[in-house]
C-alpha cells in the first residue's frame, strides 16, 4: 500500500508540477538526435545568453499571474521603456547611467496604472491590459515617430559585453532576479499574501489582507521587472524601436502555464517558470537550426500556447466528489437494513 501511495504521489507531482521537466528532457533528446549542433558548446552558450532578458521578464509574470492577474500590456511597456531609454542616450545630454532608474520607474508606473484600474474599478485584468497595451503602443510610436534607435553608448553595453567566468554579466543579473523572486514569493509575508490573493481574493480580503493593494503591487513589480528585462535586451541588441518588445508577453505567458503557474492564480513556482522559459527558447532555437521560417515559428508557438491553456484548464477543473469503496459498502448495508 505504501508503494502504491508513493507512486500515486509521484504521479500527481508530475501531472501537476513536474510536466515541464519531462518536456524539457524530451526536447533536449529530440533536438540533439535530429541536429548534433544542438548540444554543441556554442549553441548552448547562445541559448543561455539569448534567454537572459526572457528569464528576467518571466519573473515579472510570476508576480502578476500567481497574484491572480494577467498582463498583456508588458510587451508594449517594453517598447515604451526601450524607446525612452534610447532617446535619453542618443538624443539628450543626460549620461547613460540615468537610463536604469528612469526605465525602472517608468515600468513601475505603467504597471501601477494597470493595477489601480483593475483593482479599484473591479475590472478583469485581461481587458484592462489589452486596452492599456494599445495606449502604450501609441505612446511608443508617437515618441519615436516610427524611427529606430541604434548604437548605444559603450558604457551602457558593459552589462552584456563584459564577461565573468566566460558568461556575460547579464546572465548573473538574471540569476539574481530569479533568486530574489524566489525568496520574495516563498520566504516573505508579502509572498504569502500574493498566494492568498491569487487563490481567493475575497477570502484574502476577509482575513485582513489588503487584497487591492497586493494586486496593484503585483502589477507594479511586473512593470518594474519587465523594465529591467528591456534594458538588458537593449544592451544585447544595441537597438530599439516601437516594435521591439511586443511578443515577449506571449512567450512568457506560455512559459508560465507550461511551468505550472495557473491562469486562475494562487499557484506556481519560480523554478517551473524558468524551466518553461527554456522549453520555449529550446523550441525556438531548434526550429532555427532546422531552418524553419519565422512565420512557421509563430504558428508553432500559437499551438503550444493553446495546448498549454487547455492542459492548465484540465488540471484545475473541479473534481466530482467520489465516495470510496468502504463508504459505498456502508451506504449499501444501511439501505439494505
Amino acid at each position: 500500500m505504501e508503494n502504491k501511495s508513493l507512486i500515486r504521489r509521484i504521479g500527481r507531482y508530475f501531472y501537476q508540477e513536474g510536466t515541464v521537466y519531462i518536456i524539457l528532457l524530451v526536447l533536449v533528446i529530440f533536438f540533439s538526435i535530429f541536429n548534433p549542433l544542438f548540444l554543441s558548446p556554442r549553441n548552448i552558450y547562445n541559448l543561455i545568453t539569448q534567454s537572459t532578458y526572457i528569464v528576467i521578464a518571466g519573473m515579472g509574470i510570476c508576480f502578476v499571474m500567481i497574484g491572480g492577474g494577467i498582463d498583456l500590456s508588458v510587451g508594449t511597456q517594453m517598447a515604451v521603456v526601450g524607446c525612452v531609454s534610447g532617446i535619453i542616450m542618443l538624443e539628450t545630454d543626460l549620461p547613460f547611467f540615468v537610463v536604469w532608474p528612469v526605465g525602472i520607474v517608468l515600468g513601475f508606473l505603467m504597471g501601477t496604472l494597470n493595477g489601480i484600474i483593475a483593482s479599484k474599478l473591479k475590472l478583469f485584468p485581461l481587458i484592462v491590459t489589452i486596452a492599456t497595451s494599445e495606449v502604450f503602443k501609441g505612446i511608443a510610436y508617437t515618441i519615436t515617430s516610427s524611427k529606430s534607435y541604434s548604437g548605444m553608448p559603450a558604457g551602457f553595453r558593459v552589462l552584456y559585453k563584459t564577461k565573468f567566468l566566460g558568461l556575460p554579466l547579464d546572465v548573473y543579473l538574471a540569476v539574481l532576479v530569479v533568486a530574489v523572486t524566489w525568496i520574495v514569493l516563498n520566504k516573505t509575508h508579502f509572498g504569502r499574501d500574493i498566494l492568498a490573493v491569487g487563490g481567493n481574493k475575497e477570502c484574502a480580503r476577509l482575513s485582513g489582507i489588503k487584497a487591492d493593494l497586493i494586486q496593484t503591487l503585483c502589477f507594479s513589480l511586473t512593470g518594474a521587472i519587465f523594465a529591467i528585462a528591456t534594458l538588458d535586451m537593449l544592451a544585447q541588441q544595441n537597438m530599439t524601436s516601437a516594435t521591439t518588445g511586443p511578443g515577449t508577453e506571449i512567450t512568457c505567458l506560455t512559459a508560465a502555464i507550461i511551468g505550472g503557474i495557473s491562469m486562475m492564480g494562487g499557484k506556481g513556482n519560480v523554478t517551473g517558470m524558468v524551466a518553461g522559459i527554456f522549453v520555449m527558447q529550446m523550441i525556438a532555437n531548434g526550429m532555427q537550426l532546422a531552418g524553419w521560417g519565422s512565420y512557421t515559428q509563430y504558428t508553432v508557438k500559437g499551438i503550444i500556447l493553446l495546448l498549454a491553456i487547455s492542459f492548465d484548464a484540465l488540471k484545475n477543473r473541479p473534481r466530482p466528489m467520489v465516495r470510496n469503496h468502504k463508504e459505498n459498502k456502508d451506504m449499501g448495508e444501511k439501505k439494505a437494513a
